[in-house]
């Protein structure tokens, strides 16, 4: 391979694993929180203290409180962002992005988020489960792919799959623990303007792994009325393998690894009755993003670092409180807020595919119970976003990002034996 194609794969290389840490903003960092819409309706407040099987993805003891025979659920989640970047019309850090389109340009996409759960009770002791989710990634693209921000991005596409069997323990009548193992397939496309070659071919890095972990927790109910729930969600550590493309260049593919590693949680959240009919609801949640502080993409064929990149990173936290009102023995109503605090607080830290910063959620949702095995869950979000700055370190790119997400949930829940299923009401029933 001649010099010339390794100095322009080199240029290349850092400005795709800029973007390897951008692929989505639903929330914060590339997390993806709309597991469950039920737990959207009230802003994920109490969605680790039991309410239904998808209590799995934040708390595995949440599969204790499963009944008898077989309980399912499918939820699915649409994500409608409105993200545009505003690059200055003077770039002063790198003059040669006057060259190009300065005007705002739209990178959202429609998503769709599917999850599903599944529970069998053993015995009064013992539950088995399993949660099957999307938990990290999503997808940007520019609308204009000729453009001032080029050489960061054109198109991002970051997929995981995550299988989560669970295993749930009822200790004594007040207490339950969990515990679980994830099997995740992580699917990482990247695609922006390569260099300075001519024509500004597109670069993409495709890559794909498998990684494990485990995911622990406990789910305690104090007094009747009370329950609290904790969580833990382990690392899941990836080595993406791939290649390195450059379009129009002989021989312009080489083989690349890169560390993926996608970070822990913690979840803490209880559910309170105040009335009969009435719940009050929190949630509080952290997330290792400072792990992301340096990312490198090697040579198969050399072995030789081809970029070192400093992302520097925080953690992640989120607080959220919700109200839970049994309108009737059919229908309970749901509300909740919260507030997200970005592991990305400043303009150097602000990637151009997912201008991500704090965020304010306001939910509201509903689940009808259609008969004693069958229920439906509806939920709403709309989540603001602060406009804020870029100042890209690969391209020296200066820009505003504007950005504001709606998201629709509806999810079926179903008992495969005699009892109701999870989440049903009870004693409005009997």
């Amino acid at each position: 391979m001649g010099y010339l194609f390794n100095k322009h794969l080199l240029g290349a290389s850092a400005l795709i694993l800029t973007a390897t840490l951008s692929s989505s903003a639903i929330a914060g960092g590339f997390s993806i929180r709309e597991q469950s819409v039920s737990g959207q309706g009230a802003s994920f407040a109490g969605n680790a203290a039991g309410y239904d099987l998808s209590t799995i993805f934040w708390n595995p003891a949440g599969v204790a409180i499963a009944g008898k025979g077989i309980t399912t659920e499918s939820h699915v989640s649409v994500i409608l962002p409105d993200s545009e970047i505003d690059p200055d019309d003077v770039q002063t850090a790198n003059p040669v992005l006057n060259l190009f389109p300065v005007g705002g340009n739209n990178i959202d996409k429609v998503a769709f988020v599917p999850s599903s759960y599944g529970s069998y009770r053993i015995n009064d002791k013992w539950t088995v489960g399993y949660g099957f989710n999307a938990p990290f990634g999503l997808s940007t693209e520019a609308d204009d792919k000729v453009w001032a921000g080029q050489f960061d991005f054109r198109e991002a596409e970051l997929l995981t799959y995550n299988f989560n069997p669970v295993v749930g323990y009822q200790i004594t009548p007040t207490l339950a623990l969990g515990v679980g193992l994830q099997v995740q397939y992580t699917d990482l496309e990247l695609k922006q303007a390569a260099g300075t070659l001519p024509g500004f071919p597109t670069a993409t890095f495709d890559g794909q792994d498998w990684g494990f972990g485990f995911t622990l927790g406990a789910l305690w109910t104090p007094t009747e009325g009370t329950s609290i729930g904790v969580g833990f969600r382990s690392r899941v550590n990836s080595e993406l393998e791939g290649d390195l493309t450059v379009q129009g260049v002989p021989a312009a593919t080489q083989a690349i690894t890169t560390d993926f590693d996608l970070p822990e949680i913690v979840t803490v959240s209880i559910r309170q009755s105040i009335t009969e009919k009435m719940r009050v609801l929190g949630t509080f949640e952290w997330t290792n993003w400072s792990i992301f502080d340096t990312t490198s993409a090697v040579s198969d064929a050399t072995g030789a670092s081809l970029l070192t990149i400093n992302t520097n990173w925080d953690d992640g936290y989120f607080l959220s409180g919700g109200l839970e009102y049994d309108y009737s023995s059919q229908l309970t109503l749901r509300t909740g807020i919260a507030y997200e605090w970005s592991p990305i607080q400043n303009p150097n830290q602000r990637l151009v595919s997912v201008p991500d910063t704090d965020r304010l959620w306001l939910s509201v949702g509903a689940t009808y119970n259609y008969s004693e095995t069958t229920s439906i869950d509806l939920a709403y979000t709309h989540i603001f976003l602060d406009e804020e700055r870029i100042n890209s370190a690969a391209s020296g790119l200066t820009a505003d990002a504007d950005t504001s997400i709606d998201i629709i949930g509806v999810s079926l829940k179903m008992k495969w034996g005699a009892d109701h299923p999870i989440g049903y009401i009870v004693d409005a029933v009997n």
